[in-house]
């Protein structure tokens, strides 16, 4: 296609794309990202035109890329949101606050039916590596609010060393990725009951579990 389906709104999508891209989510979710080809996915799919995905997507990083725009955009407008109504009600950015921004608009995605929340595993996969690191990376509009939080993280988090804080909000993502995408995994096996009480109880302790390692003294030894 001319233009990539990577930079299309869901919404805007052709059916068959959007089959695929639900598709590819549920299969990367049970299988691990290494274990499902192009070719896996357009069968489960029902294309009988194994280049079904080529056509809509390019390729299967551009079929990744279409499916983080797709999962994060989303989740970007609400942090901007909130980091804008934080910064007009004159309250004090705190590293707290800050990380109740980047956390809860993820974690709130777990309210959703599970059948709309298996992207969670990709992403946890793919921030597990620096490549994957790099695609969310890849697209500053998708990641606006990143960098605004991070600039106010530097700024709420002195005195520590700039170095510091880039490596601990790292941490931060991935600890996020992951423990978020357990919680999905274990609501999918029945093995926890997720209701908006008990994961509220969830991301309060995980955001406080954040806040204590992003405020730790830097050890003295280096």
């Amino acid at each position: 296609m001319s233009d990539s389906l990577a930079d299309i709104p869901f919404s805007s999508m052709e059916s068959g794309a959007a089959l695929l891209l639900k598709t590819a989510e549920r299969l990367f979710a049970e299988h691990g990202l290494e274990a499902v080809s192009t070719r896996m996915i357009a069968r489960e799919a029902g294309q009988k035109n194994p280049s079904a995905l080529q056509y809509h997507f390019g390729n299967r990083d551009g079929l990744i890329e279409a499916i983080l725009n797709y999962r994060l955009t989303p989740i970007n407008q609400e942090r901007l949101r909130r980091l804008d109504a934080l910064q007009h009600r004159g309250d004090v950015v705190t590293v707290k606050r800050l990380t109740e921004v980047f956390v809860e608009p993820f974690a709130e995605e777990l309210l959703k039916p599970v059948e709309d929340t298996s992207y969670v595993s990709l992403l946890a996969q793919l921030y597990a590596y620096q490549p994957g690191r790099d695609l969310f990376q890849k697209n500053r509009e998708r990641n606006r609010a990143m960098f605004e939080l991070t600039s106010l993280m530097i700024k709420a988090l002195k005195p520590l060393p700039l170095a510091v804080v880039h490596f601990r909000l790292q941490l931060m993502g991935r600890q996020s990725m992951t423990a978020i995408a357990e919680w999905d995994e274990a609501r999918r096996n029945q093995s926890i009951d997720l209701d908006a009480k008990s994961l509220r109880w969830r991301t309060d302790n995980l955001i406080d579990f954040i806040v204590g390692g992003l405020q730790a003294q830097v050890s003295t030894r280096y």
